[in-house]
């Protein structure tokens, strides 16, 4: 009876210690995300409430103090840290006028462990606070930074691009796999925050079925009942990010229509201009005026584009394309490029390439970024494009590949899959010859995919790369007529 007793005490507080952890770690994850959908508000000049969105920073900030109060080596929030970034968030926390161990207190945490489950998503060592110490970042690491980051725009009232741009790239590193995971953790604990009672009341019940009634009733089933009803919250919350997400790609999209139409009108006038007869030097700015143009009517193009692909709406065409000329049009720009460079280019297209249907514009998009990044990175050598059209007899289904190599540096194993990402380069050093957004590979690939087609890379450093576009498409009438032709003339 002694035993059972105490062993039915001591795994109810251990079950009631888990769910506080639990729960709080719930609440905090909540009002992060609620932060996300206030930032997105602000971003768009929504009305929204400031007083509600600066409490709702302060109940993430407190839940956050309070776990790093409680958690096994948490008492650095009260000694001097060498880390900068906790030192910003001591300093964050007591401007809030937050008491990190009396609210730790208060949720139930300090004097009892948080859960080795728990603590393995939310511990790290103490370098990896700093920039680029450790490939794996945790949950305290991860909220840490975005409080930082949030404390500009809901603390001190912050609300210009370069803020809330910063906010943004510190929010989206939690990432929604991140969040499903967390939830994950968090739901299995409340289960066996909720299971674990109960198997123990059926023992209970044998030796005192009241005191197990007891616990069950006082302790447990509250708890699991409102860690349950927080889960739910965070589902609804998780989705509000994701649509707030989808808002602003959405604004992208639309701010990108705005600006072509006036870019259309200065290229329009630049080019009534060198109709004119205008002085040498004014020719001189008159070929300035449309080179920034042109430029800025690209970047455009390819934000446009990149907002469509972010937003669903990206929708490909089905018309008859001239494989043969369509290769000679879309890669004669890099003949010159590669020219003023002493490289040698060569296009191989197969002289009876049938004609395939497919969207002129965006697969242009496609071969233009591939070859065109090929002649960028390329100093000496050599850029070699072949484009093949591979069907089975009697079919009209086809293969329309696109290969690109190149004699470049290479790209590293490690960067090979990244730089697909948006807004990332394989040299993404201040110190990178070769411009750019970062987009074109994106693009290229959303386009690629859209198509249900794929851009694959084989790359050794010091020897090259080779990117291939290969997109399933179907040979067009005039295609299907003349193979009809050959084969009831043989």
């Amino acid at each position: 009876m002694f035993v059972a007793s105490a062993a039915s005490v001591y795994f109810h507080q251990s079950a009631a210690a888990t769910s506080r952890y639990v729960l709080t770690m719930g609440q905090m994850i909540e009002a992060v995300s609620k932060l996300k959908g206030h930032a997105a508000q602000v971003e768009t000049s929504r009305s929204f409430d400031a007083s509600e969105a600066q409490n709702t920073y302060t109940r993430a900030l407190g839940y956050y103090s309070a776990l790093r109060a409680a958690d096994p080596d948490g008492d650095e929030i009260d000694e001097d840290s060498e880390s900068v970034t906790r030192q910003a968030l001591n300093a964050r926390t007591k401007e809030a006028g937050i008491d990190p161990i009396a609210l730790g207190t208060e949720l139930g945490l300090l004097g009892h462990e948080m859960p080795e489950v728990l603590e393995d998503i939310w511990e790290e060592e103490e370098d990896s606070w700093e920039a680029g110490a450790s490939e794996e970042v945790s949950l305290e690491n991860t909220i840490g930074t975005i409080l930082l980051a949030a404390a500009e725009i809901f603390a001190d009232g912050k609300d210009d691009p370069a803020t809330l741009a910063a906010y943004w790239a510190e929010a989206n590193t939690l990432s929604s796999e991140q969040i499903d995971h967390v939830n994950a953790v968090l739901t299995q604990q409340s289960q066996t925050a909720g299971e674990l009672p109960v198997f123990l009341s059926v023992l209970v019940f044998v030796i005192a079925l009241f005191a197990a009634v007891f616990a069950w009733f006082v302790v447990a089933r509250p708890l699991v009942t409102e860690i349950l009803r927080i889960q739910s919250e965070l589902q609804e919350e998780a989705q509000a990010a994701r649509a707030s997400d989808m808002a602003k790609t959405q604004f992208l999209a639309t701010i990108s229509h705005e600006l072509r139409t006036p870019m259309n009108g200065v290229i329009g006038a630049a080019q009534l201009l060198e109709l004119a007869d205008l002085p040498e030097e004014d020719r001189e700015l008159i070929d300035i005026l449309n080179s920034c143009a042109d430029n800025q009517m690209a970047l455009i193009e390819e934000i446009l584009t990149f907002g469509e692909i972010e937003a669903g709406a990206l929708r490909m065409k089905s018309e008859p394309i001239e494989v043969k000329d369509f290769m000679k049009n879309t890669t004669g720009f890099a003949t010159i490029l590669a020219q003023k460079k002493d490289l040698s280019f060569h296009l191989e297209v197969p002289e009876n390439a049938p004609e395939i249907l497919g969207d002129a514009k965006r697969l242009r998009q496609v071969v233009v970024n591939l070859v065109g990044n090929a002649v960028k990175f390329t100093e000496e050598g050599s850029v070699h494009v072949s484009a093949t059209v591979a069907h089975a007899q009697g079919s009209e289904d086809a293969v329309f590949s696109v290969s690109v190599t190149d004699t470049g540096a290479g790209i590293a194993p490690e960067d090979q899959a990244k730089i697909f990402e948006r807004f990332v380069q394989a040299d993404s050093s201040s110190s990178r010859k070769a411009g750019g957004t970062g987009l074109g590979l994106s693009i290229a690939q959303g386009i690629a995919q859209e198509a249900n087609g794929d851009i694959t890379l084989e790359s050794e450093l010091g020897k090259g790369s080779t990117f291939t576009l290969t997109i399933p498409t179907k040979l067009s009438t005039a295609s299907n007529v003349a193979s009809q032709d050959k084969r009831n003339a043989a």
